[in-house]
């Protein structure tokens, strides 16, 4: 007989978060048997709402010595406590396993960044299930389920610049706009060079000015374009 899944699995809701606040997302109380732990219509919502759990609790609340919650340590002693039988210690020192360089009591945890909250998130849904049918990233579900349930809690991280993307970014500032610009001033440095004295016969002197013309300006179009990609505007 197949081995049944931990409740948290099984109710959408791998934090164990309980029931009382009007998360979105929330499954019929009536429709699961009446104890302490929420249910969540799918495995989002519940994501949604650990990770939201803990922004409020880097954001809003207090460590028990009255100081920022910034160290998984403070992390773990407001999600599960020792009051309610849990190794404290232990499950700090699983967390910082997935965070190289913060270790269980470092106060440097940011849980704005990211790779930082994710970390944090994917430790608390092992640490709460056990091991599960995947190997990555979490053993429980696939990438784009935790993508998407930290784009509902408001969390996006920043793209990563790919080498298909950074091998684009010249063919984009020399696109429409470039060539258009570049129409423009190549004119004018015919007409400049015709004026002048210099022997233009033999073309190599009009074919270099141009070529070094050509090439500055789609330099500057180029980081140009890269400045605007860099910064997301423009799109």
């Amino acid at each position: 007989m197949a081995k049944q899944q931990p409740r948290g699995i099984r109710r959408n809701n791998p934090g164990n978060i309980e029931w009382g606040s009007p998360w979105q997302g929330l499954a019929k109380p009536e429709d699961y048997p009446a104890d302490r732990f929420a249910a969540f219509i799918s495995p989002v919502w519940g994501i949604r709402a650990l990770a939201r759990t803990l922004i409020t609790y880097y954001d809003k609340r207090k460590a028990n010595d009255g100081s920022k919650i910034d160290s998984l340590r403070e992390i773990v002693e407001r999600w599960a406590p020792a009051s309610d039988n849990n190794d404290v210690g232990a499950y700090a020192r699983q967390l910082a396993r997935l965070l190289p360089g913060i270790g269980p009591d470092d106060e440097t945890l940011n849980l704005h960044d990211p790779v930082q909250l994710r970390a944090v998130v994917e430790g608390i849904i092992c640490h709460e299930n056990g091991r599960g049918p995947l190997k990555t990233p979490n053993t429980w579900y696939p990438a784009d389920v935790i993508d998407e349930a930290l784009r509902l809690a408001g969390v996006v991280a920043k793209p990563t610049a790919t080498k298909e993307a950074t091998k684009a970014v010249p063919a984009v500032a020399v696109g429409a706009v470039g060539i258009e610009q570049l129409s423009q001033v190549i004119p004018d440095a015919i007409n400049a060079l015709e004026k002048s004295k210099v022997d233009l016969t033999s073309g190599n002197i009009l074919q270099m000015v141009l070529g070094g013309t050509v090439l500055a300006l789609s330099l500057v179009l180029i980081y140009k374009q890269y400045r605007q990609w860099k910064l997301g505007v423009g799109e």
